[in-house]
């Protein structure tokens, strides 16, 4: 008997679980029907008033020719600069503190940290950068000299020549930076110093030899004199010298491949993307409209 209502109890419960899920699957059936009978709907109550949505369209037209008649146009122009043996990352760090400035409109931060007027600050619209060389790089490696690219957005289109030199010297003032290249500097500039001893010490040494003014056993410090020796140290030494005045002129830690280009063109705003975003958001509107008196119709004919 107990066993006969365990296996009752058992099929009742299997029923019901049976029962459940033909309940779920009937009702996920029925939403395209729903989602189509809604379409159905809208296009109706956009059909019913037409004129209404078309005429708040029009108005949103309106609107964004408006909203682009009083923006105030923009220009676009890039720079490409490229690093001595600098991390790229320390140059984004710098980049990120300007471009937080002029997002924040802090012009009289940006001014100084350019060493540009308040004024020509205030013509910035916005900076962004990248990184050439990014997908070359394994992701466990570190970027390093590799040519980056900043593009400018300005007000006015002819401060791009004023902009060039002030982002690379903002780029290339930096403390650490500054120190480095000094202690660099005064390296080379004293091995420069040591090479013109060197060299006027070996000319006057091949003068005594071509020239002699006295006894000569061909022998200086014990040692015998060749003179093409003598000429090949000394032009080694000069080349010497000429490779490092030449490092002494590429010893900024920034240089500017590419600079800004002034374009006759503003980038923005553009017209069509306003006319389109004024169109949008009147149909939204308007169908909004529309949807409620379609509403507000059926409660008067339901009563």
């Amino acid at each position: 008997m107990y066993q006969l209502e365990e296996r009752d109890k058992h099929k009742r419960l299997e029923n019901q679980d049976e029962i459940d899920l033909g309940v779920i699957f009937e009702r996920i059936g029925r939403i395209p029907q729903k989602v189509g009978n809604r379409l159905k709907y809208t296009f109706k109550a956009v059909y019913n008033n037409l004129k209404v949505v078309s005429l708040v369209v029009l108005l949103g037209i309106g609107l964004g020719y408006a909203a682009y008649y009083v923006t105030k146009p923009y220009y676009t122009s890039s720079m490409t600069l490229i690093l001595s043996n600098i991390r790229n990352e320390f140059m984004e760090t710098q980049l990120d503190k300007l471009s937080v400035m002029i997002n924040e409109d802090n012009f009289e931060a940006v001014s100084k940290s350019l060493d540009i007027s308040p004024d020509a600050a205030g013509q910035i619209k916005g900076m962004n950068f990248y990184n050439l060389d990014q997908d070359r790089v394994a992701e466990d490696s570190i970027l390093t000299g590799s040519p980056f690219r900043i593009e400018l957005q300005l007000y006015n289109n002819a401060l791009f020549s004023t902009m060039e030199p002030a982002l690379a010297n903002y780029l290339e003032n930096n403390r650490y930076f500054s120190k480095q290249k000094r202690i660099r500097q005064q390296q080379i500039i004293s091995l420069i110093s040591k090479y013109k001893d060197e060299i006027a010490s070996l000319d006057s040494v091949k003068t005594a030899v071509v020239n002699p003014r006295g006894p000569v056993n061909g022998f200086v410090y014990g040692q015998p004199i060749d003179p093409a020796n003598l000429y090949r140290e000394s032009i080694d030494m000069y080349q010497r010298q000429i490779a490092l005045q030449a490092e002494l002129e590429r010893l900024d830690n920034v240089e500017v491949v590419t600079g800004f280009v002034s374009r006759l063109n503003p980038t923005g705003p553009k017209l069509l993307k306003y006319l389109l975003i004024g169109a949008l958001l009147g149909f939204i509107i308007g169908l909004i409209i529309a949807l409620r008196r379609e509403a507000v119709k059926r409660e008067k004919l339901s009563y």
